[in-house]
């Protein structure tokens, strides 16, 4: 039986979940670290067993069930169990184009929903019954400020002019999803949350990002690690963000 807590990141193999699977190991879990390329995630996940942490990668691919179902088997067979799922694949292609709402196609439109919104969806029913096995499993989904509503229709906010409606939107259902699974779950002692890493130093954040990846991972381990976490709550490293 294996005794150490195990837990498995998406769209790991660089950026936050590639910081957040290495946080993870170094609180003795054994992590593992998900991805679509089975190359890159077999090359990720050896940079950091290099570093003397217990990581293991599995290829998965949010937008494939196929490889969604493949990983929870595995998992079952390797550890028999998941005490902690962090949701953390995720696109947006909007930043770099700045394309406007009118503009967007329905193509980009369903693309960015089948990682951000469907593929969450996917995992986390494949996922659940290992998580149900777990004594306290956690659910971290890797949402966003700019799926709060509130904060999106206070021109206040410095989130105001962001008008990107795939990857804000697809964040807000994401919002959506954690309250009605924080419900169903309630029962089954698994807490689930949304949480916002912040603007951080990667492929889709871009070199102006005031945060690094080291600081993006830490409001989703602190999650992961804690005693006694809160359940239907969206978070970032100052508290709650207005849904």
């Amino acid at each position: 039986m294996h005794t150490k807590k195990v837990a498995l990141v998406t769209g790991a193999n660089k950026g936050i979940g590639f910081e957040i699977v290495r946080q993870l190991a170094k609180h003795n879990f054994t992590a593992v670290l998900a991805g679509r390329d089975a190359k890159r995630v077999d090359e990720a996940a050896k940079r950091l067993r290099a570093e003397g942490l217990d990581v293991v990668g599995v290829t998965l691919d949010v937008t494939d069930v196929a490889t969604i179902v493949a990983a929870a088997g595995w998992l079952t067979k390797q550890f028999g169990r998941l005490d902690v799922l962090v949701n953390n694949a995720g696109i947006s292609s909007e930043f770099a184009t700045g394309t406007k709402p009118s503009d967007l196609t329905m193509d980009a439109l369903r693309t960015t929903y089948d990682t951000n919104f469907f593929g969450v969806f996917a995992v986390i029913q494949q996922m659940l019954p290992l998580l149900r096995k777990s004594a306290s499993a956690r659910i971290i989904n890797q949402s966003s400020t700019l799926g709060s509503l509130g904060v999106l229709s206070d021109p206040a906010t410095p989130y105001y002019g962001t008008n990107v409606l795939a990857y804000n939107s697809s964040k807000t259902a994401l919002n959506a999803l954690t309250l009605a699974f924080s419900k169903e779950l309630a029962a089954d002692h698994i807490a689930v949350n949304s949480t916002c890493p912040g603007w951080v130093k990667t492929d889709m954040g871009s070199d102006a990002a005031p945060r690094n990846v080291e600081q993006g991972a830490a409001i989703a381990v602190k999650l992961a690690t804690m005693d006694n976490p809160p359940s239907g709550k969206y978070l970032d490293d100052a508290g709650e963000i207005q849904w």
